[in-house]
């Protein structure tokens, strides 16, 4: 039986030489999409995803919105994460998207008068 996690996630930030959301096309030929993002489960529980999505719907997805940025949430359907080491220390899920969702953005946040 296959692992799945649902959720909202967010999109991380873009580092030197890691970008928060990158394409290419694998030794397959298939178009690959991958995204680093942030599962915000609270004060001090902030968990790292490393997520792929494959094949056509992933490229579809893609050109369908090219400017996500940090901080933009997905609510998000993915397959056998798994916990890993990541490059600076701390634990990282790896895992397949079997869905993708832009989430509308927030309302600004009212200031005091």
């Amino acid at each position: 039986m296959t692992t799945t996690t649902t959720g909202v996630f967010f999109v991380g930030k873009d580092y030197p030489g890691r970008p928060a959301v990158s394409e290419h096309v694998d030794d397959n030929k298939d178009f690959v999409l991958k995204m680093r993002l942030i599962d915000n489960q609270g004060p001090g529980r902030v968990e790292g995803y490393v997520v792929r999505w494959l094949g056509p719907s992933a490229e579809a997805w893609r050109k369908a919105h090219p400017a996500l940025k940090a901080g933009d949430a997905l609510r998000l359907v993915l397959i056998n994460p798994r916990s890993l080491l990541g490059p600076r220390g701390s634990p990282e899920t790896s895992a397949s998207v079997s869905s993708c969702e832009l989430l509308p953005a927030r309302a600004p946040a009212a200031q005091p008068a």
